[in-house]
């Protein structure tokens, strides 16, 4: 990573460590260019400045963990869509509309909005209500994700993401499945596991007969019970088209407990009503990220970096020390916690040293 990067529709240098980038006269230009990645814009310096070939050239912003803006580089290939996930992407398609008509619910295949502003791969319409099918199979930016995600809600549509890859980035932005198909031959030959995406709620006892410590009070036991959500298993493609049509499966987002973007999934109404023990469903638009108070202070100013750091470890924390759809369960204790029955047994400290209650 990088703070100097050339913009090359407007031939000028940014300098990511300026509030301005070090153009006062273009007020808002961070905003404009970050998570709106756009592949002829951003560049490298160092191949501008000298026809270098050493680096892919292209460039994107990322954020730190402190907030703090970085230039990083960006092959341009994997930004456009392969002949191969093209054609996967057909197959899908209309395997997925056959499937549906095949189940008694009304398909349309690539529906285009009149304003516009939205052209959908595959709308299916059952008692659920309209599900609009985002099949991405390359890759996206987290803010064309927001935006198509939040033109099909506005159009009245409910918006599933269809995906094959465990770092897609539409996953738990929006509601999404993963499948694990990376061929069009696949596609109807066999049936289609659901990978991920879809949950199912669970109360999990914590007592001394588990191997992990209390989700609340992170340590001991409490003897209570704590609600956690597994990956369904055993599902498969057809399922889930019918199933959201017929409004068997719903969508539900979950907060973080400490106020972070949290989990997109779709779950049963059954486990949805428990869940929600007649509270509101949050939205997703209304999440705001825990207050970092490194953030206030003013970044620290440095001079122009003409050089080419491709390749280099940048020293930043990687943005994902996991994959997104890693398969483990979600800890939903903050949400339903059952107290202990009044038998149970806490732990008790001996000379400093934690004892279990059942010893």
């Amino acid at each position: 990573m990088t703070h100097s990067v050339f913009h090359r529709r407007y031939g000028i240098e940014l300098n990511l460590t300026e509030d301005d980038l070090g153009h006062s006269d273009r007020p808002g230009l961070l905003d404009e260019l970050y998570r709106n990645y756009r592949p002829d814009v951003l560049y490298c310096v160092d191949a501008y400045l000298h026809d270098g070939c050493v680096c892919p050239g292209f460039m994107t912003i990322r954020k730190n963990s402190r907030g703090r803006p970085h230039a990083m580089h960006v092959p341009v290939g994997q930004w456009s869509e392969t002949k191969a996930e093209s054609d996967l992407h057909k197959a899908l398609k209309e395997y997925t509309a056959t499937t549906a008509e095949r189940e008694g619910f009304a398909a349309q295949v690539e529906d285009r909005a009149k304003h516009g502003k939205r052209r959908t791969d595959v709308i299916v319409t059952g008692d659920g209500g309209q599900l609009g099918y985002e099949i991405q199979l390359s890759a996206i930016t987290p803010g064309s994700v927001d935006t198509r995600t939040r033109i099909a809600r506005s159009d009245g549509l409910l918006p599933l993401w269809l995906v094959n890859d465990q770092n897609a980035i539409p996953i738990d932005r929006a509601p999404w499945a993963r499948l694990n198909v990376f061929s069009w031959r696949e596609v109807g030959r066999e049936a289609l596991p659901v990978r991920g995406g879809v949950k199912t709620l669970r109360l999990v006892r914590c007592d001394w007969t588990g191997p992990e410590p209390c989700p609340q009070q992170r340590r001991g036991r409490c003897g209570g019970w704590h609600a956690v959500w597994d990956p369904a298993h055993g599902l498969y493609y057809d399922d889930v088209i019918r199933r959201t049509a017929a409004g068997e499966l719903v969508p539900l987002y979950m907060v973080r407990s400490d106020g972070r973007r949290g989990w997109h999934m779709w779950v049963t109404p059954a486990d949805k009503q428990q869940f929600l023990q007649g509270r509101p469903e949050p939205s997703p638009d209304d999440v705001q990220g825990p207050v970092n108070l490194l953030d206030k202070r003013a970044p620290v100013r440095k001079e122009r970096d003409p050089h080419c750091h491709y390749g280099e470890d940048s020293g930043l924390r990687a943005e994902l020390a996991r994959p997104r759809d890693s398969g483990d369960p979600i800890d939903a204790s903050d949400w339903i916690s059952e107290p202990p029955p009044a038998e149970f047994t806490a732990a008790h400290e001996v000379d400093g040293y934690e004892v279990p209650g059942d010893l």
